[in-house]
């Protein structure tokens, strides 16, 4: 974990006495209000599977793409290692890419959604969703929905010691190390209610509100070394040898928030958009485009 040139004594001792091989190191439950625990709920709010759009009405197979703005977080929620002296590289991609299927069958449709592992941004991603919504008449002008959906997976990145942390001299950490191999591994489970307005009949637009509640389990793995050797590379910076291996998991709950709409821009093509909020961890834009398959509307 990356220290600045001001880091305390201590932590600089506990980075010393830490210095030893961690590789059979047993995986640590954060608390939920432990700063590390939720930079990771983070993550994992980032790949929640929200609707984004309620699927077709009339059970027709989608067939789509759906994208989530990742806001940038600033260096005060990025600093959660050694007591908060230590910034995690949580920037990576401005979008987190999904892609999205959608059908009806019988009185439920089914969706399933897939991040494939390619490589961008420094991250590789390998996240798969699925999610069952039963529709029913709320009132005259309403459906409700209700909708059961989860996700698991995982990505890899360099978060503790990125390759810019290794070329620092002043990070006590990284520098002259290797990028770390970090692993991110979200597993989730929401129950969501959907209200969706119906009250134009030969209206393309179909607004709607969500609230859901949400369970996250969430693994945080470190995979970095740093040998002697490296570390004596630069004689006006030599740090302790590091083979940090430290493995933590956070289980957290919450509440989540939506607002959007779909749209039939045209017969075989609709379009989405939703404001997402989970109060705590993040306010973001989640959008979706798809093909509609099958009978005519």
């Amino acid at each position: 974990m990356a220290l600045s040139s001001r880091t305390s004594a201590g932590a600089l001792a506990l980075l010393v006495l830490g210095s030893g091989p961690l590789a059979a190191q047993a995986r640590r439950t954060l608390d939920r209000n432990d700063p590390q625990a939720q930079l990771m709920g983070y993550y994992a709010t980032v790949m929640q599977f929200s609707p984004v759009g309620l699927a077709d009405k009339d059970g027709r197979l989608e067939i789509g793409v759906a994208g989530s703005v990742i806001p940038s977080l600033p260096l005060s929620d990025r600093l959660v290692g050694f007591g908060g002296t230590k910034p995690e590289d949580a920037n990576k991609c401005p979008i987190f890419p999904r892609l999205a299927v959608a059908k009806g069958v019988g009185g439920f449709t089914l969706e399933l959604g897939y991040t494939p592992p390619v490589a961008a941004c420094d991250v590789k991603a390998s996240i798969a969703s699925a999610a069952a919504l039963a529709r029913f008449q709320l009132a005259p002008d309403w459906d409700g929905a209700v909708r059961v959906s989860g996700v698991v997976g995982s990505l890899r990145s360099a978060i503790t010691c990125s390759a810019a942390f290794t070329q620092d001299p002043l990070d006590q950490t990284c520098y002259n190390g290797t990028p770390s191999d970090d692993r991110v591994a979200p597993l989730s489970v929401s129950l969501d209610f959907a209200a969706a307005y119906q009250g134009r009949q030969r209206s393309r637009l179909e607004p709607y509100v969500l609230l859901g509640f949400r369970y996250e389990q969430v693994d945080f793995d470190v995979n970095y070394t740093r040998t002697a050797a490296q570390g004596a590379a630069d004689p006006q910076h030599v740090y302790p040898a590091l083979d940090d291996h430290e493995r933590t998991r956070a289980n957290l709950s919450g509440v989540q928030l939506a607002a959007g709409a779909s749209w039939a821009a045209a017969e075989r093509l609709r379009l989405a958009g939703e404001l997402y909020y989970a109060p705590g961890a993040l306010l973001t834009f989640r959008g979706r485009a798809s093909v509609l398959l099958g009978g005519a509307r």
